[in-house]
């Protein structure tokens, strides 16, 4: 099990991020943990079916990329 942290100054990509997640769950993957109070907004997923270690993803108007 992996979980994936995923981090953005827009609450708006957050949002639609996980409406996305909510909408093609095939119950592998859950969303965990959602924060929308701070300046960064983030989700936390949690991937049942991977066996990497947990990270930290940010999300961007051009996809997700390795935080830096």
């Amino acid at each position: 099990m992996t979980r994936v942290r995923i981090e953005s100054e827009s609450h708006d990509l957050i949002a639609g991020f996980v409406a996305g997640v909510e909408w093609v769950n095939d119950s592998a993957v859950a969303v965990v943990d959602l924060d929308y109070r701070g300046r960064t907004a983030f989700v936390v997923l949690e991937d049942r079916d991977a066996s990497a270690a947990d990270e930290v993803r940010r999300l961007t108007s051009d996809g997700i990329a390795e935080k830096e």
